[in-house]
């Protein structure tokens, strides 16, 4: 996503709650920050922002959010120096940890379109299977969702640009999850592996992601017509020709 022209959101807190939840939280601004001042926003799967388009980034919000669900984004839309924070609370601490990327393009990714940015379409594609699932639960999990879902014979194929869907529905139903990447562009792919208690490792054959556990491989395979046959996925799903499907991964 680009910058295309100056608007006049300066910081936001999000989170998976209900817009009543930032309704609250929103009532605590200061009096020129309510109306007009601020917006709420709802996106794919239950995930909802509060935008706030004058005054200085301030934290105190985003951690009293954090008494009620966590983890808690707070995110900066600094022109200079642009940041999404995870907060995390736990019995003892509250920590902090940095999103990679801008954070228009991480509401994007969570059905959040910010005003003043243009999309830039990306070239990775993503597709992912919810172990033991039925369509069924799938579609009652996640009714509103916006993207689609089909029957399969592990259980649910989902078919989600970004993947985040697909690890959402995996943690409602406590399911293993497989969400295949693939940039169309430079054919890297990788697959990420979601654990029913939420733990995840992924396996790249290029460059590992250096956020979670890497993988040797994925039921047996390194390669993403590999990974693909094994998992039963169709490969024109993620942009693969017949050719590449019949052995060649770059």
């Amino acid at each position: 996503m680009i910058r295309i022209f100056r608007e006049d959101t300066q910081w936001a807190i999000a989170a998976n709650v209900p817009a009543t939840a930032l309704e609250q939280i929103a009532s605590r601004l200061p009096r020129d920050l309510q109306g007009d001042g601020s917006k709420i926003v709802e996106g794919r799967g239950g995930f909802t922002a509060l935008l706030v388009f004058g005054d200085v980034p301030d934290e105190t919000l985003a951690k009293q959010l954090l008494a009620s669900v966590t983890p808690v984004y707070f995110l900066d839309f600094d022109d200079d120096a642009p940041v999404t924070l995870k907060l995390d609370r736990t019995k003892t601490r509250v920590t902090e940890t940095r999103v990679a990327g801008h954070p228009a393009d991480f509401l994007d990714e969570r059905g959040i379109m910010i005003p003043g940015y243009g999309v830039v379409p990306s070239p990775v594609a993503a597709v992912g299977i919810v172990e033991g699932a039925t369509l069924a639960e799938a579609k009652r999990a996640m009714p509103d969702a916006e993207i689609e879902f089909r029957a399969h014979s592990r259980g649910v194929l989902v078919i989600d640009e970004s993947g985040m869907c697909t690890g959402m529905l995996a943690q409602l139903l406590r399911r293993r999850a497989y969400i295949v990447y693939r940039n169309r562009e430079s054919g890297r792919f990788s697959c990420m592996v979601q654990e029913p208690d939420q733990s995840a490792a992924s396996y790249s054959p290029a460059r590992p992601d250096p956020n979670v556990p890497p993988l040797d491989n994925i039921l047996g395979e390194t390669t993403l017509a590999g990974i693909l046959r094994a998992l039963a996925i169709p490969g024109e799903l993620l942009g693969l020709h017949v050719s590449e499907e019949a052995g060649h991964d770059r």
